[in-house]
């Protein structure tokens, strides 16, 4: 076998050329589905849509020589297969359980989170003895899922202390290089690891580079370059955070999870996927030293000693390289440095090895927190110059000189990072900015406060009350300021809405400072970002701290005079973050404190709440054990069947990747269009455009109106000539614009009598970011006024009024806001066009320029010379998104109002970008 010769790459730099010619990067505007609605008649008029032509394709540049192969290892089925049982899964593939019935029945026990007495009490039922399983009890089924194929293993050690604790200290973990090794091989992950940097440029002239995946930003390009020749890169990520097990004595557990920045974005961001698995659980010491702070300083010294000994093979294999084999059983030379350590800003801080005055990242203290411009960076030899000077000093044994020296030095007392012999750990570079407590509490614990500070508690919680209920998003009838236990999902739902709710109720300066930081957030959010994106948002919080001193003039900040925010300094390292590890959103403490729930609350409730520890270990070894056997059985039996690895999952078992499923309408209307459902209704209740999928109930709220009823009962008096104009002007043109002279008569005749209608649709479109994400749908509510809902319940969308205008990319050019009035479609002829589609009736707003200080279009309603709104018919396939308004509420908001009239009542609204990170790319 061809070897790769051994190297120290601590002592000599390996550097390369990268140039290598370019090549086109997947995706294009060709990803995009097109179907045939399956309208008789209309088909081809309805979804012949033109989208504007993409002129300027990504092109990807590989770096060259990286990732060699040498020789052949194993696969996840040849592991599968040497597991000594192997050969008795040649005659039964589910031994020891006795069928694949069986199987999937201990299964479920094996999942259910029952306890061991409640499985007794379930296979003691006589429905269930009668079916002869080869285990009796609980106990039984627990041995038998113990002779299944194992993960990582677990192991123990104790942990000795330089100071006593109230009780002794272990640590169970797993080898580190064998939970990358499984991230590797789980089918869950397959197709989805990349192993080779890249630089994806927006076009051929390579002036923009466009930032993704962390193989995509320039750390794993400087990594790559440290390495020999052919070496593979596995970039380490590691998490940690304290975590509640009980409420009732106060339990914590400190999981240590890891994952592989190989692994695709789009996949480490979802929970679901498991693309962390527990790597150690920390011991969680209480000292008995007398002395408060120095028992702090024992703490973190226990935490880097313990993952020290925890990462040690890691640490190895990053200074001398090892073996190991990809997905598809090719044996790399890898090399495992650290390049991400997600965690809250606490948490950083002791990973650090700094206090709590200064930067995690940067040599900034904290009064230099507020200022605009960004210090040096917190590099690992600036801190170990930093620790040698206080060696010099005092000696590390004399616990509280030795902070003394240390908090001189902005240094918490620890004597030896775990990180400090990791060879190319940097942690100004792997301690990136984290979205849920750098972004989301920061705007709750700041953000909210100023607002209610300016505005006033009353008026805000006020505002916040009168926000109309959308389907699917919080509503707040109490308000916000009184809010307890919140979450950082509610901090999300509160962002949604801040900008538009304060504005016109504090000062413009202060408003725009506001907006500025919450344009600077969703910004950094973005799953993909070019450099001109990246100065965007640096522009965005540059503009926040030009105007903060209006933040301060009007009393945002209370008594204090100064911007002492550690969040706020974290702000200055996105953008280099961002150039550096790619985008923001992969490193989001989100998916690891989820993460907590399955590999430590679960487990510790199916325990008898006695050792922890060790039942939780136990616990996620039977789990894993489950998965791996699943996974296992099911590709064994596909291959058996002759399924292709590229048939569709869906149309087979779904929960081997256990995401969570996103009912696809793209999908459902091709499948009706192409006639896989012949006794469906028609027209076809899901049908799609180019850009836009659409699914009615398969049973209108109204199965036969009268017009003149339906123009009553929803308010409508000008529907039955909307409707004669609408006719009249249709000559085969597809988009339809809304206004203009009312030519026909309110006693015009129409070629029809009766309608159906429909009082919910639901709209679904793919990401603008990734062509080939599907979104989740979006309920929309077309509803007359009933007791509930006086006023009615009418959503707005966005439409097309120009066929060459593609939306989002075009953002509201060739587009109106419009709000629904009603759904509908009249009953005519079989034959006829106009019974084989669905039109809206809407009530169009005027849009005007975007307002400088809140960032948002304000609209107004469209008005005739009479009065009247102005509205008007158009097919539904128009629709292209909906669309989020709040009331422009002025200095003060009207004591009138209400959330069910506050949009019926109002004149103008903003155009609420915020409401989802999609309508903000579209129009900012």
């Amino acid at each position: 076998m061809n070897q790769p010769r051994g190297r120290c790459i601590t002592s000599q730099l390996h550097i390369k050329s990268s140039e290598t010619p370019f090549s086109g990067a997947d995706g294009d505007a060709g990803d995009w589905i097109d179907m045939d609605s399956g309208f008789d008649g209309l088909a081809d008029e309805v979804f012949d849509v033109e989208m504007e032509t993409r002129t300027h394709e990504p092109v990807t540049e590989l770096y060259s020589g990286a990732s060699a192969n040498y020789g052949r290892g194993y696969t996840f089925m040849d592991a599968f297969d040497a597991d000594p049982f192997s050969s008795e899964r040649q005659h039964n593939l589910f031994y020891p359980f006795s069928s694949g019935a069986e199987w999937k029945f201990a299964s479920w026990l094996a999942n259910s989170g029952l306890s061991m007495a409640a499985i007794d009490e379930c296979l003691s039922l006589d429905v269930i003895k009668s079916q002869r399983f080869s285990f009796k009890t609980a106990k039984a089924l627990r041995k038998l899922i113990e002779l299944l194929p194992s993960g990582p293993r677990w192991k123990c050690r104790s942990v000795k202390t330089e100071s006593p604790t109230r009780r002794a200290l272990q640590v169970f973990y797993r080898d580190a290089i064998e939970c990358l090794q499984h991230l590797i091989h789980s089918p869950s992950n397959n197709g989805l690891i990349h192993f080779v940097p890249e630089k994806i440029y927006s076009a051929a002239d390579r002036m923009q580079r466009i930032y993704t995946d962390w193989l995509t930003g320039d750390r794993a390009w400087e990594l790559q370059d440290a390495l020999p020749d052919g070496a593979t890169l596995l970039g380490v990520v590691l998490s940690s955070d304290k975590t509640h097990i009980t409420q009732v004595g106060n339990r914590q557990a400190h999981p240590l999870l890891i994952s592989l920045a190989n692994i695709s974005a789009d996949v480490r961001r979802k929970g679901s996927t498991k693309s962390y698995v527990l790597l150690a659980l920390l011991p969680v010491p209480r000292f008995v030293h007398p002395n408060k702070r120095l028992r702090g300083v024992l703490a973190s010294r226990l935490l880097h000693q313990v993952i020290s000994v925890v990462v040690k093979p890691l640490k190895m294999a990053a200074e001398v390289g090892r073996m190991m084999s990809d997905p598809v059983g090719n044996l790399k030379y890898c090399f495992t440095p650290l390049v991400a350590y997600i965690a809250d800003t606490p948490e950083q801080h002791v990973i650090a090895c700094i206090t709590d005055n200064a930067s995690a990242v940067s040599m900034a203290v904290s009064n230099q927190f507020g200022d605009p411009l960004r210090c040096a960076a917190r590099t690992a030899s600036k801190t170990r110059q930093l620790l040698i000077a206080v060696k010099r000093e005092t000696r590390a044994r004399n616990l509280s000189s030795y902070f003394q020296a240390c908090r001189k030095r902005q240094l918490n007392g620890v004597v030896s990072p775990f990180w400090l012999d990791w060879a190319l750990a940097e942690p100004s570079s792997f301690l990136t900015p984290e979205v849920l407590h750098h972004f989301f509490k920061m705007f709750w614990d700041h953000d909210r406060k100023w607002c209610s500070r300016m505005l006033g508690a009353d008026e805000l919680d006020f505002r916040f009350s009168l926000l109309r209920t959308c389907s699917g998003y919080r509503h707040f009838p109490d308000g916000i300021t009184t809010l307890k236990q919140t979450s950082m999902r509610l901090h999300r739902e509160v962002q949604r809405y801040i900008v538009g709710v304060v504005a016109g109720g504090i000062p413009q300066g202060a408003l725009t400072a506001i907006r500025a930081l919450t344009d600077f957030r969703y910004r950094s959010q973005a799953p993909k970002l070019t450099d001109a994106d990246i100065a965007k948002l640096t522009a965005s919080l540059q503009e926040f701290h030009d105007n903060k001193a209006a933040l301060m003039e009007a009393g945002a900040r209370g008594s204090m005079d100064h911007w002492r925010i550690p969040k706020l300094e974290i702000m200055l390292s996105v953008a280099p973050s961002i150039r550096s590890m790619g985008a923001l959103g992969q490193w989001s403490a989100d998916v690891t404190e989820h993460a907590h729930i399955d590999v430590i609350k679960d487990p510790a409730r199916s325990g008898n709440n006695q050792n922890f520890d060790g039942q939780i270990c136990r616990y996620l070894d039977r789990q894993e054990k489950c998965q791996l056997f699943m996974q296992a059985t099911t590709a064994c039996y596909l291959d058996l069947r002759g399924d292709s690895d590229d048939s569709d999952p869906s149309d087979g078992e779904e929960n081997t990747l256990g995401s969570r499923q996103v009912t696809d309408y793209f999908k459902r209307a091709h499948a009706l269009s192409a006639g896989d459902f012949p006794t469906a209704p028609r027209p076809y209740r899901t049908f799609a455009s180019s850009t836009t999928a659409f699914h009615l109930a398969s049973r209108p709220k109204m199965t036969n109106i009268d017009v003149d009823r339906a123009a009553e009962l929803y308010g409508l008096p000008d529907f039955k000539p909307a409707m004669a104009d609408y006719l009249a002007r249709h000559h085969h043109n597809l988009t339809h614009t809304i206004g203009g002279r009312r030519r026909a008569t309110p006693d015009c005749q129409l070629p029809f009598d009766r309608i159906q209608i429909w009082s919910k649709i639901r709209i679904q479109s793919y990401s603008s970011y990734d062509l080939k994400m599907l979104l989740p749908s979006q309920g929309l509510h077309v509803s007359p006024p009933t007791v509930n809902w006086p006023f009615g319940r009418y959503d707005s969308v966005i439409i097309s009024r120009d066929g060459n205008k593609d939306w989002p990319h075009s953002g509201l050019h060739g587009h109106d806001v419009v709000q629904l009035r009603m759904i509908f479609k009249p009953i005519s002829g079989s034959q006829s066009l106009l019974s084989n589609m669905y039109y809206a009736y809407v009530q169009r707003f005027v849009t005007t320029s975007v307002d400088q200080h809140a960032g948002m279009h304000v609209l107004k309603r469209a008005l005739r010379s009479t009065g009247e709104r102005v509205g008007d018919i158009i097919p539904l396939f128009q629709i292209r998104a909906p669309a989020h308004l709040i009331p422009c509420f002025g200095q003060k908001a009207n004591s009138q109002l209400n959330s069910h009239s506050s949009d019926e009542l109002s004149s103008s609204f903003w155009l609420n970008k915020y409401w989802t990170k999609e309508l903000f790319h579209a129009c900012s």
